[in-house]
């Protein structure tokens, strides 16, 4: 499938039918904004209406008044979207229908005129069913041959509301839509043509449901770019855009094989054939025992759900194996199909037309496995959310039992209350609704909806109550297998509810709406079921996630997981996101009394609080923590993966280590070693001897780590040394806690900068004359300012690079300071050894190296080793600031390092070439010097290039026995290699050399 071509219709679609739609509305009177002058509107009259100074049918006038209404209450903006929207997904859902064999070829034309099938086959007197007052109007407009476009959009609406696939996804088309159908619908180049002569999608794409999907995920792409440009909070409306992507096909393939597959396979050990058609599924690092296996009876007990289900990719996978299974053990082809939307799989959403999509995508499938299902008498299990802002279920719930004469003397009707007013703010709150319903009051809802469906009067009535009962009840379920790619939306992000709701009900995973769906899908789970996820590769280790880390590390196990990392979706996708797919087990609760959850929902409300209470001190305190800490799982680091293809690859390639020699797979990896790290995140990579170093002292134990100050206005208060005069004692070093702003003004300070270790970076000055005017200083650390210290970037893109600085400096945010109790050169050493860059990748692998995360980085001090390293460090501190000093943006610049050349210089580079020489062949050498040609330049030139070359080949040899050292010191020869690229020593970096 060429997504190229699917986004290129996709978003070329959308503009043709908005700027259509656009000129339709103007012509019926809207001005840009949506307002319309009162000589604009339509007027009724008996027997008809009168517009524009022209008759129209009575029909005219009530659709142009709905359209009216729409635009006041949504906005023209919201009404152009919807209308596009509306005519894109029914005309595309057509046309794949029509691929499929399912319908006649009612878009297809007739004529070279373009005319549609549907209008020449109603000029010929087929015409579909449709009301007889359109029928009129259409047999008044068949007469004119000009007025195909206003034909074909009676027609086709006819038949939508008449085909039973389209009108049970997609619903009835609302009146005043019919009105926008473009006038160039039907031109060259026109919507309907773009789909009868399409180069983007070929009969191949048409046969795939997962076209609808793709088809959906770049329709809204231009959408999604707007909202997140304006930045800020999203509002409702604007969610579903903020946060739909699309899962690559073999992700969902992985989760859902380790989920339902795996599920299946525990309670039919000796299955092999479906165990081979999954190339995805993944063998436990240990057999499972009764314990650890989640049992069902019959097939159609199995419950697997998507609580965020898009437009359903997630569900069709599961919709296929859970098919496969049902064949494998001998039901036919409509059974099977009947069962998976009646009693196996659910599907829920926030977005309606993510929703109609989703049933869509599974009738269609349906119908690929058996074409009865065309007549949608069975509908897939897919929800949204409900109306509940016109009415409460204290209104109207009464006149339902009535109707149906149900004995509910015994409901909680304050249960249902509270549960309809939380399903007010159900369009930001989707599937993460928690809902206190009671088992009992659960029975009667269940017993609601069968009554309903089973004779389905009023209809109208009481649809949004049966809406909102079908949406508790699903997220009341306990599921054996959720499978979900969730909305991926920082806390930032949410708008007031969303956030408080998440603030109060999720604690623990309110940094990001993934994370909560996280948290919300464990709870959701039948004890030993099984929840997989594609989401950001944050929660692994970030500390703004630690508790949520904590709550599934001690409560959970994790089963696999693919560690993606960047490059994971289709770049198309325009997601810049790291990635994780991992499956997880929810372990059973039963040496605590309860089989399983379904046990305890069927308890009383109170006493069911109390038991959970309770089982939680057990679970944290007892046996239950230990057995789950000693569980163990499969890691795939497919984080080198240059695409999400080759990640695939990779994957498959089922080898423990990739073409570059990394490694991939990770297996029997303990869930106890991350309780070892600080933070807990999830380094699966990692050995258990780099691990054990965690449990000795840390960075932070001897030194005091901090990050500076702030202005909150550096354009104010900060400048280059070089751009304040010194020489009117406005800039100067003050000594240590000797400072008297009267004297001096500007103050130097470091502040991070580029890549560069040992010395330099230093060119700021801040004016510290009077703090009290700084927007936001923050001083709380004085006692520290005007102290040497070492000193990291506390955000960078590049490696890790430390450096010391002298006496008489402040430090800025920017610049995280350490001030060692004891050898700070050692110190140094160990900052700009791979060990740090190595405990750093684990513990926070993002750009910003704070002083809390790295001052957890595990400290192994050698006295023995001690003077030997600090004469190492001090050396290359020398030769860095050396060359930061040569330059005159340094403020200790003296003179050209031309003239700096001397007789000293020249016999220290003879020293340099002879024992180079000895290094490269083995042979010594002499070299008789010859007088120094102090008066010539080209002389000069030469000496102070051989003079560099030795400093930076002594400043590579250092860096490497450093390395040496430390990698001796902790024990980790077998992980990291003491090599330094030539590319990585930061002198020379202004262009004096180049390095091949």
């Amino acid at each position: 499938m060429d997504t190229n071509r699917i986004k290129r219709f996709a978003t070329e679609a959308r503009n043709i039918l908005k700027a259509g739609i656009a000129a339709k509305i103007t012509t019926l009177g809207f001005d840009k904004n949506g307002n319309v002058a009162e000589e604009n509107k339509p007027r009724l009259m008996q027997g008809g209406s009168l517009w524009n100074e022209q008759l129209q049918t009575e029909g005219f006038y009530y659709q142009w008044m709905s359209l009216y209404n729409r635009i006041q209450q949504k906005g023209i903006s919201e009404v152009y979207e919807e209308a596009a929207y509306t005519w894109f997904n029914r005309l595309c859902a057509i046309r794949i229908l029509q691929k499929n064999n399912l319908c006649s070829p009612v878009l297809a034309y007739a004529d070279a005129a373009r005319t549609p099938v549907i209008v020449d086959e109603a000029r010929q007197g087929r015409i579909p069913q449709m009301k007889e007052e359109l029928r009129q109007r259409l047999v008044e407009l068949l007469n004119d041959d000009t007025k195909v476009t206003e034909q074909f959009a009676i027609l086709v609406t006819a038949w939508c509301h008449d085909t039973p696939i389209i009108n049970q996804c997609f619903g009835s088309i609302a009146d005043y839509t019919e009105l926008l159908l473009p006038n160039n619908i039907l031109a060259e180049g026109g919507f309907v043509d773009m789909l009868n002569h399409t180069e983007f999608i070929t009969d191949e794409d048409f046969q795939s449901p997962e076209l609808i999907g793709w088809l959906y995920q770049f329709y809204i792409s231009e959408r999604k770019d707007e909202v997140f440009a304006k930045k800020g909070k999203f509002e409702a409306d604007e969610i579903p855009a903020a946060t739909q992507i699309f899962t690559p096909n073999w992700i969902v393939k992985y989760m859902v094989q380790n989920t339902v597959g795996r599920i299946y396979l525990d309670n039919n050990p000796y299955e092999t054939q479906l165990q081979k058609k999954w190339q995805y599924l993944v063998e436990p690092s240990e057999s499972p025992n009764s314990d650890t296996i989640l049992k069902y009876n019959e097939l159609e007990d199995l419950k697997v759900a998507d609580l965020a289900c898009g437009s359903g990719h997630i569900l069709n996978e599961c919709f296929d194996l859970l098919y496969d299974l049902y064949i494998a053990e001998g039901y036919g082809r409509g059974e099977a199909v009947e069962n998976i939307f009646s009693h196996n799989l659910t599907g829920i959403d926030l977005d309606t037309r993510a929703k109609q999509l989703s049933q869509f995508a599974l009738l269609l499938k349906a119908c690929q496995k058996d074409a009865a299902f065309a007549d949608a008498h069975c509908m897939p299990n897919v929800l949204t959310m409900p109306v509940c802002d016109s009415y409460t279920v204290k209104d109207i719930l009464g006149h339902f039992v009535c109707a149906y004469q149900l004995d509910w003397a015994n409901v909680d009707r304050k249960e249902l209350e509270d549960a309809f007013d939380l399903m007010k703010n159900a369009d930001s709150l989707g599937s993460i609704m928690r809902f206190e319903i009671s088992q009992n009051t659960r029975e009667h809802l269940v017993e609601a909806v069968n009554v309903y469906d089973a004779e389905p009067k009023y209809a109208e009535a009481f649809k949004n109550l049966i809406d909102g009962f079908r949406l508790i009840l699903a997220l009341t379920e306990n599921y054996h297998a959720l499978v979900m790619n969730p909305p991926y939306m920082g806390s930032g992000n949410m708008n007031s509810v969303l956030s408080k709701y998440v603030k109060d009900n999720y604690k623990a995973g309110k940094a990001d709406l993934f994370s909560v769906f996280m948290q919300m899908g464990m709870e959701r789970l039948v004890s030993n079921g099984k929840m997989a996820q594609i989401n950001m590769q944050s929660w692994m280790f970030l500390s703004s996630f630690e508790k949520l880390r904590d709550i599934f590390l001690y409560n959970y196990v994790i089963d696999s997981m693919l560690h993606l990392g960047p490059r994971t979706f289709d770049e198309l996708s325009g997601e810049v996101v790291q990635n994780t797919a991992f499956v997880l087990t929810k372990p059973r609760f039963s040496e605590y009394g309860m089989t399983t959850s379904l046990e305890l929902a069927s308890k009383p409300l109170e006493e069911r609080k109390a038991i959970v209470n309770k089982l939680m001190e057990e679970v944290d305190s007892g046996e239950f923590k230990k057995n789950i800490r000693e569980a163990k799982g499969i890691y795939y680091r497919l984080v080198d993966g240059k695409n999400c293809a080759d990640k695939e690859q990779m994957f498959l390639a089922n080898k423990d280590r990739n073409e570059d020699g990394n490694r991939i797979y990770y297996p029997n990896v303990a869930q106890k070693n991350f309780e070892k790290i600080p933070g807990s995140p999830i380094g699966y990579w990692v050995s258990e001897k780099f691990i054990s170093k965690f449990e000795g002292s840390n960075l932070g134990e001897n030194s005091i780590a901090r990050s500076g100050f702030s202005t909150g206005n550096n354009d104010r208060y900060i400048r280059n040394w070089y751009e304040i005069s010194k020489s009117e004692e406005k800039f100067d070093f003050p000594s240590i806690n000797v400072y008297s702003s009267s004297k001096i003004k500007y103050v130097p300070f470091t502040a991070g900068g580029g890549y560069r270790k040992w010395y330099g970076n230093l060119y700021s000055v801040v004016n510290w004359s009077d703090t009290t005017q700084m927007h936001r200083p923050r001083t709380t650390y004085s006692q520290l300012y005007f102290h040497e210290a070492l000193t990291w970037n506390e955000v960078t893109s590049s490696s890790f690079s430390a450096r010391y600085y002298p006496q008489g400096l402040l430090f800025e945010h920017s610049g995280v300071s350490m001030f060692p109790n004891e050898n700070k050169y050692y110190y140094l050493g160990l900052l700009n050894t791979p060990i740090l860059a190595k405990y750093l990748a684990l513990m926070n692998p993002t750009l910003h190296n704070g002083a809390e995360v790295v001052s957890k980085v595990p400290f192994i001090y050698d006295s023995r080793r001690s003077l030997y390293i600090s004469d190492n460090v001090q050396q290359n501190i020398t030769i860095s600031r050396a060359d930061w000093d040569a330059h005159e943006t340094s403020w200790d610049f003296q003179r050209n390092e031309l003239l700096s050349i001397d007789a000293s210089t020249y016999m220290e580079n003879i020293d340099y070439k002879i024992e180079k020489h000895f290094e490269e062949t083995g042979e010594h050498i002499c070299i008789d010097p010859a007088a120094p040609q102090l008066g010539s330049l080209e002389w000069r030139m030469e000496q102070y290039k051989t003079k560099w070359e030795r400093k930076f080949m002594q400043l590579h040899k250092n860096e490497e026995e450093l390395n040496r050292q430390f990698i001796d010191i902790y024990g980790l020869q077998d992980e990291l290699t003491p090599d330094v690229p030539l590319n990585e020593i930061t002198i020379l970096q202004q262009g004096e050399i180049s390095i091949e």
